[in-house]
């Protein structure tokens, strides 16, 4: 019994970081209809922007808002230079999913050739530490990295529903082409959005660095965050938080009873299957009722 908690409490914690990165996957998916697939790289970048700025002597908490600084400026500076002149040429979303795959190839090559493949420890003052819960053992890193990602998604619920700024991203999410005829500013729009996405993938970035480590090729694990997106509904904000936690739960059962070597092929496999009977998602509703 005390096997299979110790297994649920991790996967809370990785379940938590999934639905943060889903949620940014979810959000500009949303708006523009097109899988940003540079935010595996935006992770990377702020991943290695937090772990320098620790080698310098920063502590875990302003490393961390370093990371979120880099992960929102890079997420601008993308939309800036290679998303919007092709939107304002009207080119078609496929055009925009190849330029993202571009930007993420880009990045974690770039930064391959710089700094090397070496795996890099993200230090941090609770890495090592335990509590204990119902009797299990439990790592400070992953209660503070599921408090911080709730916390996180509190706060981006709040603003999407409740302010006038998140109501019009919603409508945006409908149809930009009519909310610019409303009077919404689309840029505007359009910024706030990457905004959002590049913190949700510093946050991530630096929790996942200081779980495992700090390495070019780390923007992969962004894909696991795109199958979440898809299992609980692409463009769906409870969805993709309900998609990470059901992956989270699923890779860490998959890895303790049979093995990690299989974590991969039954997280596909999972979103293949919910496609096949679900095509929207567990929750997703469609085009009209996204977020």
């Amino acid at each position: 019994m005390s096997t299979i908690l110790q297994q649920l409490i991790n996967s809370v914690s990785v379940g938590g970081l999934y639905a943060l990165l889903a949620v940014g996957y979810a959000l500009i998916y949303s708006v523009f209809d097109f899988t940003n697939f540079a935010f595996g790289g935006i992770m990377m970048v702020s991943a290695f922007a937090g772990y320098f700025s620790t080698q310098l002597g920063l502590g875990t908490i302003p490393a961390m808002f370093v990371a979120i600084v880099a992960g929102v400026a890079l997420s601008v500076a993308v939309e800036l230079l290679a998303y919007r002149p092709m939107r304002k040429r009207n080119a078609k979303r496929l055009f925009l999913m190849i330029s993202a795959m571009g930007v993420n190839i880009f990045l974690t090559n770039l930064f391959l050739c710089v700094f090397g493949a070496n795996l890099r420890t993200l230090p941090s003052g609770f890495a090592s530490n335990t509590i204990t819960l119902w009797g299990v053992q439990v790592g400070t890193v992953d209660i503070v990295a599921f408090i911080t990602s709730a916390i996180s998604l509190a706060i981006l619920c709040f603003f999407l529903y409740k302010t006038r700024s998140g109501i019009a991203v919603r409508a945006s999410a409908i149809d930009m082409s009519t909310a610019g005829i409303m009077g919404i500013n689309v840029n505007r729009i359009s910024l706030i959005v990457f905004v959002i996405s590049g913190i949700t993938a510093a946050i991530a970035g630096m929790f996942f660095g200081m779980k495992y480590t700090v390495y070019p090729g780390m923007g992969a694990m962004s894909n696991k965050a795109f199958i979440a997106s898809v299992i609980g509904g692409l463009g769906s904000l409870p969805g993709a938080v309900l998609g990470g936690f059901v992956l989270g739960i699923l890779e860490v059962l998959v890895t303790g009873y049979i093995s990690a070597t299989y974590r991969d092929l039954f997280s596909f496999g999972a979103m293949i299957i919910v496609l096949m009977f679900m095509p929207n998602g567990l929750i997703g509703k469609g085009d009209q009722n996204k977020l």
